[in-house]
């Protein structure tokens, strides 16, 4: 491994492909030429811009005492919105859907036949408003996630003898040593070996605050190294990496072809026959068609059609901006229906991660019966009294040498207790069995009694059979309190030093430190039952539940009986939410009313069969997405309420003749405007 150096001013320039750091100057590009924004406009939305000329081409006919030629003109846009209209209304027909969009066909063609044109013109550019800002609103919230692809790291670099080169990311191999400059995007896994710097994850998982990374530990790609030079051992392939499968998880979403639910469909006929209904009577009364016509353009269900897609696509934009991906507007309605929450344990309720936890000395274990230290009280001791921190400061010490994910656990306790590691020599490793080495003894070291005298010591960790393996005899004590341990679903490892085993130490998939708060939390959102489903003992999973508050238990259950428990709940009328991260996971992620995968751990199979995807590791964010899914039906349903209510209204007065079909439809888009106003506050949900 070379020497890191500091990159000379040219060097430190961030790359074209990575993201510029705040200070550096902005450059524009000729996409941000007004014009080019103008032709977006007209190639996303040429229907409301063709019917938005038309009714100024008629005005000023008009106005020029040209009244014919205004007629004309509003005739061919009433006839260029109708023909999409009625042939997407066919097509539903077609499949034997009916939608509230009859009604927008019957005045349309109420108006043509009666020469109300300007009513019909009204009512074709307010439904093919609406339409464009429904497009509108898919493709803002889509942009949420398209911004995370067209970042995606391109580059990296890497030293070739004195120089420092620049090479795909597609070209990293596992191993490879990558140098990350401030303000560039991290463009693989790997862990830290040489600096340290502070990274933001705020694009991977949605949390603000930078973390401080240091030698040894994890770095994600997709992170944006701040402030510090950094070198990076590749743990993945690029195309392995965490932002590569983000990247695939968001094709995936944009990909997703199932039309948006409108609520209002569920009140189609009712308001039909209705508005028929009155148009009828207020003709009849009136013997006049024009009053029939009035009822029927203010009965126009723009509102409802506006009110569900634009509160989903803001719902989706939201979720995005906050760490939550949601692959369609379906999921995120659902996402606001279910009553029963189901969970996986290991890496869900749990870290999915072995922790260290303590250590049990041999020596306090045969007199004084199993004494366990836990993680924190090693911190305090360490550089103090007692042998807990030099002993894990040498079992870490052999331990940094092995890729093994127990290794990885007991290199992160070392470093949270401050030990400081020595050189290991004649390093062996026997897969799935254990560690040896020489390590060094240094003087802080020798206040340990059976270090005193040594100057290196041969140390070695792992399980039973590895002790076997070396002949070193365990204690009965260890054995038994690791046999008790194990019962419990506690990992235990051996440490020997020259061949005599001095302690025991314990690693355990610990619980997420906010999970106690889980349950209420989603409790409080509407949440009737909560239900942990693993594969592990009931000793185990017992612990977890009441740990978690969940209502109910059950133990050493496979992905079939996942699925069956999943299906048996949806029998009884719940809409399940069920929450998992692994490949056992997927089959009841795909049968549940929502999935929710969480990604912290490789966005896999799980994450491809579940609805939505949390990339934050934080699970007091599922109670927030539930909360976010509920908000966004209410403010829907709300918009349809408010819509009928007042277009309701308005067929009362247009029947007895107080509103004229053209006012009726400059009314009709002021209850749109209401509607999409209220829409919009899904967007002001606060995390």
């Amino acid at each position: 491994m070379h020497k890191q150096k500091e990159p000379s001013p040219t060097m430190a320039k961030p790359l074209s492909s990575q993201r510029t750091p705040p200070n550096a100057p902005m450059t524009f590009s000729r996409a941000g030429h007004p014009l080019s924004g103008w032709k977006n406009i007209v190639r996303h939305y040429p229907l409301p811009l063709i019917t938005l000329l038309l009714l100024a081409s008629s005005i000023v006919a008009w106005l020029s005492g040209h009244g014919d030629q205004a007629h004309w003109i509003l005739l061919a846009a009433i006839v260029i919105g109708a023909l999409p209209l009625l042939w997407n209304t066919l097509q539903l027909l077609r499949r034997k859907e009916f939608g509230v969009d009859v009604i927008a066909i019957l005045a349309i063609a109420g108006s043509a036949l009666l020469g109300q044109y300007l009513a019909g013109a009204l009512i074709v550019l307010m439904l093919s408003g609406g339409e464009a800002l429904e497009a509108y609103a898919v493709r803002r919230a889509r942009s949420s996630l398209s911004a995370l692809a067209e970042r995606a790291p391109r580059t990296a670099h890497i030293w070739r003898g004195e120089e420092l080169v620049t090479i795909p990311a597609e070209a990293i191999e596992v191993g490879m040593e990558i140098v990350v400059k401030p303000g560039e995007l991290v463009p693989v896994d790997g862990v830290i070996i040489s600096g340290s710097s502070s990274m933001s994850e705020a694009d991977l998982t949605g949390e603000p605050v930078p973390v401080r990374k240091m030698v040894g530990m994890l770095v994600l790609s997709g992170s944006v190294n701040l402030d510090g030079v950094v070198q990076i051992r590749a743990s993945k392939r690029s195309a392995e990496s965490q932002y590569a499968q983000i990247v695939r998880l968001v094709e995936e979403a944009q990909a997703q072809k199932a039309p948006i639910h409108r609520l209002a469909d569920r009140y189609s006929i009712v308001l039909t026959v209705v508005a028929v209904t009155l148009a009828g009577l207020a003709w009849a009364l009136s013997k006049d068609p024009v009053y029939a016509l009035a009822v029927l353009v203010v009965a126009t269900p723009c509102p409802l059609i506006l009110a569900t897609p634009i509160a989903i696509m803001s719902g989706i934009d939201l979720a995005a901006r906050n760490g939550i991906i949601v692959k369609s507007g379906a999921s995120i309605e659902q996402l606001g229906e279910v009553d029963v929450a189901v969970f996986d344990k290991t890496g869900t309720l749990t870290l999915g991660m072995p922790k260290v936890t303590g250590i049990v000395l041999a020596e306090r274990a045969e007199h004084e019966g199993s004494l366990q230290m836990s993680a924190c009280e090693i911190t305090e001791r360490a550089c103090g009294q007692g042998s807990v921190g030099p002993l894990l400061c040498l079992a870490a010490s052999v331990e940094q040498l092995s890729t093994h994910i127990l290794a990885r656990a007991v290199m992160e306790a070392a470093q949270q207790c401050s030990c400081p590691l020595r050189c290991a020599h004649d390093f062996e490793e026997v897969f799935g069995k254990g560690v040896r080495g020489q390590v060094p003894i240094v003087p802080e070291d020798r206040q340990v009694a059976w270090l005193s005298d040594k100057h290196i010591v041969e140390v070695a960790v792992g399980n039973r059979t590895f002790m076997r393996y070396l002949e070193i005899v365990v204690p009965q004590a260890l054995l038994a309190d690791r046999e008790r341990r194990r019962e419990r679903g506690q990992i235990c490892s051996f440490i020997a030093v020259d061949r005599q085993v001095r302690g025991l130490l314990v690693l355990e998939d610990v619980p997420r430190p906010e999970l106690a708060q889980l349950s209420s939390q989603l409790r409080a959102t509407g949440i009737k039952e909560t239900i942990l489903l693993t594969g592990d003992s009931e000793v185990v999973a017992q612990q977890i539940g009441k740990t978690a508050r969940v209502d109910h238990v059950i133990a050493r259950c496979l992905p079939e009986h996942k699925v069956q428990v999943v299906k048996d709940l949806e029998h009884h009328g719940h809409r399940v939410l069920m929450v998992g991260d692994g490949i056992n996971d997927a089959p009841a992620l795909a049968t549940a009313t929502v999935g929710m995968a969480l990604g912290t751990q490789g966005l896999t199979a799980a994450a491809t069969a579940a609805d939505t995807v949390l990339l934050s590791g934080e699970i007091l964010r599922i109670p927030k997405a539930v909360h976010l899914g509920r908000r966004v039906m209410r403010v829907a349903q709300q918009g349809i309420w408010v819509g009928i209510g007042l277009s309701g209204i308005a067929m009362l007065f247009a029947a007895f003749g107080f509103i004229a079909p053209a006012a009726g439809a400059l009314l009709q888009e002021g209850i749109d405007v209401l509607v999409i106003l209220n829409a919009l506050r899904v967007g002001r949900i606060t995390f």
